[in-house]
């Protein structure tokens, strides 16, 4: 009966029993294998490259990024010289952020050179007042930059003061100015194409030390919209060599260090935000922190771990920012770097929760916080009114999901404040000394359901061959189980049975 019909009970026993162990040993190979070859093959589509699904993600990305701006209107200003500055929030105006890499250089040691242009379309319906035709008043940015950048230089200024004046390049120290010339179409300031103009007739030898922006309007995001070069050049590993090198800041501008701050707070680190390194199934206990560079601030920017999430059925982590990112070395030793005072000694020079990118925005007197001064010290709130912080609002959040490091949601925001003090400038006399918020904004993106059920896909693949161990596993010990009950019973009793 069948071909196993004439076999000896020994014989049974050794094929029942080889059989079923294969088996098991087998679906335990297969368990503990699977995941590992799963994840060899999966780090192929993990390096930036043409034809892998992160370059083609990342030079062409398939979910929308936001930019909400929102300006500071400094309703008083008419009574600056009797009332703290009461400041009301516009907008937000906001705009659909597209990105568009260019210049891509492959480089031998497996980075890749770039720039990025960065395209902005103002969306009416998902924006807040009239982009068109409001107003928002503020401080002048240009007069308190010359200023500034003069208040070392009591000759230069007496005369750079005097010129202002006696040719009324200035007459107020307000801009009262449309939202959109302010934020990218750019303001006609006569005091700024003046001094540009000035400035050029000087030899560079002899010129003061005024640095303006190089254009002849003034707005905050003014000539960024399109431009290939305002953002920098960026050098990335691709990968290639080590996944985990994927996206990670090796250079920008050239070099992997900035001279706007000292030590480690100068140093190119972490990735650009938007392609970041696989953990692979590597991740265990607490997640580390993670670094975004941002070239807005000319610095990289620390995010701490603060809890899992979910999101379209994908489990994430999410990192914070928290009051280290601009703490100038009042609470946390590791922060005394971002002083940028020439005499070290006298650092700290600002409270916590304002870091100065004055080098990094043309000389302006300029600090970036969180918005409203989220868990800034209360020196900022104490000058000013109308700032209402909360976490829910304006705290910075990146999630990411572990495996593949693709993000599944980003919210961030920072706010951009100007440091009001006289300088010594007649329009500036007797103007309250504050750290004056002009603007925030927030950028956010968040991962479609469509490229979340893709994720899904890629997740499930490592634990298939581990469900398929199990069951082959669960089989082969029930054979197993059997065959040794045959073998003591049926097999050892009836020397002469059939299969």
């Amino acid at each position: 009966m069948g071909c196993c019909s004439n076999w000896s009970p020994t014989s049974k026993r050794l094929c029942a029993l080889g059989s079923t162990t294969g088996l098991c040993v087998f679906a335990l190979v297969l368990g503990l294998l699977w995941p590992a070859l799963i994840w060899e093959i999966a780090k192929k589509e993990f390096v930036l490259e043409p034809g892998t699904e992160v370059y083609d993600n990342w030079i062409d990305p398939p979910i929308d990024t936001y930019l909400e701006i929102y300006l500071w209107n400094w309703t008083n200003a008419d009574s600056y010289l009797t009332e703290k500055p009461h400041l009301e929030q516009l907008g937000p105006y906001t705009f659909v952020e597209r990105h568009e890499r260019v210049n891509l250089v492959w480089n031998s040691n497996d980075t890749l050179t770039f720039q990025q242009r960065r395209i902005w379309h103002h969306m009416p319906e998902k924006s807040v007042g009239n982009y068109e035709t409001d107003r928002v008043i503020t401080i002048n940015p240009v007069l308190l930059t010359v200023g500034y950048a003069l208040r070392n230089d009591p000759i230069f200024l007496f005369y750079v003061d005097g010129i202002i004046n006696e040719n009324n390049l200035a007459t107020t120290p307000f801009y009262d100015v449309l939202a959109r010339e302010i934020i990218f179409e750019g303001y006609d300031d006569l005091l700024l194409t003046s001094l540009l103009a000035l400035l050029e007739l000087i030899p560079p030898e002899s010129r003061p030390p005024i640095e303006l922006p190089p254009y002849d309007r003034f707005g905050w995001f003014f000539g960024r919209n399109g431009s290939e070069t305002y953002d920098g050049t960026f050098t990335i590993g691709t990968g290639k060599d080590n996944v985990h090198n994927t996206g990670v800041m090796r250079l920008w501008n050239g070099a992997n260090a900035t001279d706007y701050y000292r030590d480690f707070c100068g140093q190119i680190r972490g990735t650009t935000g938007e392609v970041w390194p696989p953990w692979g199934r590597s991740l265990s206990g607490t997640p580390p922190n993670v670094t975004v560079f941002a070239p807005d601030v000319c610095s990289s920017v620390t995010l701490q771990y603060a809890e899992e999430m979910e999101r379209y059925g994908i489990d994430g982590l999410r990192w914070i920012g928290n009051d280290r990112v601009f703490d100038n070395g009042v609470h946390y030793e590791e922060t005394k770097c971002q002083c940028t005072a020439e005499d070290i000694s006298t650092c700290p020079v600002l409270d916590n929760g304002a870091m100065d990118v004055s080098r990094c925005k043309f000389g302006a007197p300029a600090t970036v916080s969180y918005p409203h001064f989220y868990l800034a010290n209360e020196s900022y709130l104490a000058g000013i009114t109308g700032m209402k912080p909360n976490a829910t609002e304006h705290r910075f959040e990146m999630e990411l999901e572990p495996y593949t490091g693709v993000p599944l949601g980003v919210k961030a925001q920072l706010q951009v404040n100007l440091n009001v003090q006289p300088y010594g400038m007649t329009l500036l006399k007797d103007i309250p000394e504050v750290m004056l918020p002009v603007l925030w904004f927030r950028q956010t993106a968040t991962l479609s359901e469509e490229l979340a059920d893709d994720i899904k896909l890629v997740l499930l693949l490592p634990d298939i061959g581990v469900y398929v161990a199990y069951a082959l596993g669960g089989i082969g010990i029930i054979g197993l189980v059997l065959a040794v009950y045959f073998s003591i019973t049926r097999w050892k009793l009836q020397s002469t049975d059939s299969c």
